[in-house]
Parts: C-alpha cells; structure tokens; sequence
C-alpha cells in the first residue's frame, strides 16, 4: 500500500492559491513603496531676518499621503497635499539651519529626502520695542503698584524685564508687565525705571518715574496673628498659614504680613499664608507680624517650632 494518500482537487487549489498569494504579496507591496515619488526641487522663496519660506515640486504615487519637513536632521513638521510651501521662523539669532522634506503614506512607506537647502537669521542687535515707560496705578504711604505696556521683539516672544529702584535693580529678568512694591517708607521720594532685554541682551530702557509716597494715615497697628500653622508635604517646601490680622482703615486684603524663620525675614506677602523653602533638617522657630499700608507693625505672632523638613 502507498504511504501517501491523494490531496484532491480541492487541496491543489488551495496550495496554488497560497503560493499566489505568497509570491503576489511582496510585489505589490513594493510597487506601493516604488509608486510613492520623492519630493523635489526644494527652495527657498523668501526670507526675513528670522523666517524662511519653502516650497517644493509635489510627490506622486499615493492615494493618501503627506510631507514631512525636517529641519537640521531631525523632526518632522506635517504638511497636508496640495499644500507644497511652508514658512518657518525662529527665535535663535545667526543661527545656521538645513532643511529636508519627503513623503510618507498611511501604509508607513516614505519616499526618499529631497534635497537640502539652508538659511542663516541675522544677527539680533534691535532691542525690544517700545522702551518701557512706567505709570503708577495705585500710591499707598509704604506701597506702589507700577505698570508698562509690554514689548516685543523681532527675534519671538522671549523677553525678559528689569525694575529699577532708585538706580539699583530691585526685579530682575521677570516677565509680568507690572509689579507691586510693598515695603516703602512713607513720605519718600523714589525713582523708578524699567528696562526690557532679549535673549541676545539687546536692552532698552524707558525714562525715569519720581514718585514720593504720601504720609501716613493712621498710627494704630494690625492685630497680632494667630493660630499660626506650618505643614511640608515632601520636606522641601514649607507651607505656612494663619489668622488673618484686622486694621483700623485697612481692610484684610491690604494688610501685609512678614515672615520670620529664626529671626530672619524670609517673606513678605498680602494674604494669610504663603511659601517658604525648608534649608536644613534642624528645627526652625517661624513667627509673623502684620504691617498695615501705613507702615504700622503688629507684635509678632507666637513662635512656631517646626521640625519637620528634609531638604
């Protein structure tokens, strides 16, 4: 007897129809690959000191695919079909960058890079604009709140501003366009200033403010705080609360508060609570006073022994 037994007419036609299927998979997926085009002609069609405009001759081949715009190697910004152009722009100055494109399709096939073109910005040496010119909008005997319009720059987003107080920098490099000062004297004359600079230190700075700050109103102190509270959820920061003081004139919002840690001021703030930094694992001994907008000091708090930082 034979040890092989007959496969049928159905087992031939399935082993044909694998070896079809076997020998017609790898073509076709190489004539996907192959039908994808490379992108070409990739130039530049304009410039400004820190921007380039590209363009590019479109692929083919594909039913559903898009480009991939490299710049410096690396990256990917998208761009859908027909859309062949796209306009970059930078905020590093004499800064040298190349620039690639190819297609890639849904199925993960790309198409090889085109060419390679590249574009230098200019060296920055135009400060922010306009200089800052400082307005005081609200004037208490120890408190002032200063305000500019902001800046820009031809180089992006990235400025930074410098506060002068009677010629010595009191804020430096921050970037709110107004700031609050909380510990004047009253009946005292101040020179205010601002200067703006980008990230190329190109600097501009706008006229001297003189103000002098009215006289006192009351002489009558804030109460003591009480109930002071400290807590540090990872050893690091130190949170601290308390009971918010009262002021014969000054509503609550408006007192301030001066927080010792070990004798030394460690913060100044409005609002009954605030952070401090945890600098050793020793104990720390923290009280507060309250000041009102007169200048007016509470006694201070009762002392707080706290020992649980872990810095």
């Amino acid at each position: 007897m034979s040890r092989y037994r007959p496969i049928g007419v159905l087992g031939i036609v399935a082993a044909l129809v694998w070896g079809l299927l076997l020998v017609a998979a790898p073509a076709s997926a190489a004539v996907d690959r192959a039908s994808l085009t490379t992108p070409t002609n990739l130039r530049i069609t304009g410039t400004t000191a820190n921007s380039v405009s590209l363009a590019w001759d479109p692929s083919t081949g594909s039913s559903t695919f898009w480009y991939c715009v490299q710049t410096s190697g690396s990256g990917c910004i998208r761009v859908d079909p027909p859309r062949t152009t796209l306009t970059r722009t930078f905020s590093l100055s004499n800064t040298t960058f190349t620039f690639s494109v190819y297609a890639v399709d849904a199925a993960g096939n790309r198409s090889a890079n085109s060419n390679t073109v590249s574009f230098t910005t200019q060296a920055d040496t135009t400060p922010p604009g306009p200089a800052p010119v400082v307005s005081v909008t609200k004037l208490l005997p120890t408190r002032a709140t200063l305000t500019w319009p902001p800046a820009v720059d031809d180089f992006g987003s990235q400025i930074w501003y410098t506060l002068f107080v009677n010629g010595s920098p009191y804020l430096v490099d921050f970037s709110p366009t107004s700031s609050t000062l909380l510990t004047l004297t009253p009946q005292t004359t101040y020179v205010f200033q601002v200067a703006v600079r980008d990230r190329d230190r190109n600097v501009a700075t706008g006229p001297p403010l003189v103000v002098t700050t009215p006289a006192k109103t009351d002489e009558q102190a804030p109460t003591t705080p009480t109930g002071l509270r400290a807590d540090t959820p990872d050893g690091l920061d130190l949170e601290l609360s308390w009971n918010a003081s009262t002021d014969d004139t000054d509503p609550q919002s408006e007192i301030r508060y001066d927080v010792y840690l070990d004798g030394v001021l460690a913060a100044v703030g409005l609002g009954a609570h605030t952070v401090a930094s945890c600098t050793s694992d020793a104990p720390v001994a923290i009280f507060v006073r309250a000041v009102d907008t007169s200048g007016n000091v509470s006694e201070p708090s009762e002392t707080l022994i706290f020992d649980d930082c872990h810095p």
